[in-house]
């Protein structure tokens, strides 16, 4: 009778916590589309999405390779897609035999789960000059079973492209080798990760014989359910810990902690901080129950939902949402996320950011993607790839356009000050980009790389100091922030070479700076630098000339009249320009001659509107009549030649 149930509980499992069948045919050119954007708690996230071929299982990885993204389908074949979105398959496949098994006798048999051979993970070593070792764990039909496999290849990368080189070397093979039919391949696990330079860990599922009979998990002939040291020489295999199910993800945070997702059966969706010699008790205990809401044979009814007596997880799910890869959140990119790990889910069509001090784990947010997440990785550019079953590549990124009416010229956790992020980025002023950058990709690399530290607005600091103004400005000196030691004796002027030096190499060039490496090179380091340079264009801040007027300031609204007041009072005759953004506006009647800027492409013009300071300490500037929601202003005041203190707030008319 076992066969049979075992047969039954294969096909129940495979239905409940993995992956139906996808039955559309491959499309082997590539799409590209944007997606919807997505808002977390503490972020707005967008979405692009590339088109792959159509999976016809579950299954396949995802793996960076320099500023691209490697992929492996579930079958086994390869594709590059690079950092601007576009597909090319690569010649080679993961050795399967797949071939042979459908001839095999029990290929039909209705207990055989085709659609459950499949590649499980890829990982690369980087060798050096275009040359990597690359890893791929999979099922492998030897003509009689199928065994779960760890193999490797040389992958090359020079000016011609990428090729795969064809010997496949054989590292490991789990014991037992699975027979026909009773074989469960989404129990499979196979998550890897270097572990130093000469070896790699990998925890291996279950397979399906899940201990309602047997435990395969404790057994130490038996290599499933168990995590793994494996030598890539030798493919010698060092039992690490045991009682898995079919983890299939597996990360190391910052501190060296390792952790891994596991699905349990019905309920009981597992994190786990993996321990050397721990027993993590699958089958013996769970959190979850038999499918079918059956007590398992292998506990008593009042142990059913406990776990008692193994290590506990870190985090359980009840219900299951089929947890299945996991990595550790990019601090650069998404520094209000510092230390948290997403936890990627297949049946729940979500990923999990889970917010941990240390070992402990402090909640989880869950953020719903609306496809069923297989892999997930940080790109080197902080975008988020996440590969889902039938065939798409999605990346996410934080929104730097993401300001709505009620958000305009504030502070904004989900993104950066509006200003910054909308206004600002595309202003186009004579002067502006000296170097001969695209000023607009530098605002896009400073709104990805730099906003979430650095504000645009001299009244605020962030983590990092704000940047009004920073060319020209000696390093370590602006008011209200307390720089770190390193600037003590740093006797910088910043200009667009030594900003793009210091984004390039933070650590070398002020050495035991508190700012990490962002992680870009000298192209981009360079566009934010001219981004940066053009802004000082605009505000035309006093680089080498006596410091201006820094002190406090405030401009009110009087009936249609602006009000700027400056302490210490300028001297009298002094003009003062209010530089004025309208949200939305109904510019009919306003005069022609006062209009400086316009963009169609942006919800807001620019004017340009003069006065002179009375003598005392304010200057002021009538208004005309129109029809305006909101307006921001700023002012440049004319000091020795030069012009100081740009300003941008809001005055509602309406209030």
């Amino acid at each position: 009778m076992w066969p049979i149930a075992l047969a039954l509980f294969g096909v129940l499992a495979a239905a409940c916590s993995d992956d139906p069948p996808v039955t559309t045919p491959p499309v082997p050119a590539s799409t590209s589309k944007e997606g919807p954007a997505l808002t977390t708690h503490l972020y707005a996230l967008e979405s692009e999405s590339v088109r792959l071929e159509s999976f016809t299982r579950g299954g396949g990885a995802i793996e960076n390779m320099g500023d691209d993204l490697l992929v492996v389908t579930p079958k086994g074949r390869f594709a590059l897609v690079f950092h601007d979105g576009i597909l090319e398959y690569l010649d080679g496949n993961v050795p399967l035999n797949e071939t042979s098994l459908e001839e095999h006798e029990d290929y039909d048999n209705p207990a055989f789960d085709p659609m459950a051979f499949r590649v499980a993970d890829i990982l690369l070593k980087e060798m050096g000059e275009g040359r990597y070792e690359l890893f791929a764990t999979h099922h492998y039909f030897t003509g009689t079973c199928i065994r779960f496999r760890l193999s490797s290849t040389t992958i090359l990368r020079d000016e011609e492209g990428v090729t795969v080189l064809p010997d496949w070397r054989t590292i490991f093979d789990a014991e037992p080798c699975l027979r026909l039919p009773w074989f469960d391949g989404p129990e499979g696990g196979g998550k890897m990760l270097m572990d130093g330079a000469d070896h790699l860990l990998t925890i291996i599922g279950d397979h399906g014989v899940d201990g309602w009979r047997a435990r395969p998990t404790f057994d130490p002939a038996v290599h499933l359910g168990k995590l793994l040291r494996i030598d890539i020489e030798t493919g010698e295999a060092e039992v690490l810990a045991i009682g898995f199910r079919n983890s299939q993800g597996l990360v190391r945070d910052s501190d060296g902690n390792l952790w891994a997702p596991d699905h349990g059966p019905q309920g009981g969706d597992e994190l786990n901080l993996l321990e050397p010699g721990g027993n993590y008790g699958w089958p013996q205990v769970s959190y979850g129950i038999k499918y079918g809401g059956e007590v398992p044979p292998t506990m008593e009814e009042e142990e059913v939902g406990r776990h008692d007596g193994f290590l506990r997880p870190a985090l359980a799910w009840v219900p299951a949402p089929a947890v299945s890869a996991i990595a550790v959140n990019d601090e650069r990119h998404f520094p209000l996320w510092k230390d948290d790990l997403l936890v990627a889910s297949l049946k729940d069509q979500s990923f999990f950011r889970v917010r941990r001090h240390g070992t402990d784990v402090q909640y989880f947010e869950r953020i719903e993607v609306g496809y069923r997440i297989r892999d997930l990785t940080f790109m080197p550019d902080g975008r988020i790839a996440l590969l889902s079953d039938g065939g798409w590549v999605h990346f996410l990124s934080r929104s730097p356009r993401y300001c709505d009416e009620e958000s305009r010229n504030r502070r904004d956790v989900y993104s950066v000050n509006c200003e910054s992020a909308a206004a600002l980025p595309w202003l186009d002023l004579p002067g502006a980009g000296d170097s001969g950058t695209d000023t607009e990709a530098g605002a896009q690399l400073f709104g990805v790389q730099c906003s979430a530290c650095h504000d645009l607005n001299a009244e605020r600091h962030g983590v990092g100091p704000h940047l009004v103004g920073v060319i020209g400005r000696r390093a370590g000196e602006v008011g209200g922030y307390r720089f770190s030691a390193a600037f003590d004796s740093l006797d910088v002027v910043w200009t667009r070479d030594s900003i793009t030096q210091f984004l390039t190499d933070p650590e070398q060039f002020a050495p035991g700076t508190s700012m990490s490496s962002p992680g870009i090179g000298e192209v981009e380091a360079r566009a934010i630098a001219d981004y940066l340079d053009s802004l000082n264009h605009l505000s035309r801040l006093v680089r080498d000339s006596q410091p201006a007027i820094r002190s406090d300031w405030d401009v009110y609204l009087i009936e249609n009249t602006l009000v700027y007041v400056k302490e210490p009072c300028a001297r009298a005759d002094t003009e003062a320009t209010f530089f004025l953004h309208l949200y939305p506006v109904d510019v009919k009647d306003l005069p022609d001659r006062r209009k400086k800027h316009g963009f169609d492409n942006l919800d807001f013009d620019f004017y340009w509107f003069g006065g002179v300071f009375d003598g005392g300490c304010t200057a002021t500037v009538s208004l005309p009549e129109y029809d305006i929601a909101r307006i921001g202003t700023g002012q440049y005041v004319p000091v020795d030649g030069g012009y100081n203190h740009f300003w941008e707030g809001e005055i509602r008319l309406d209030e």
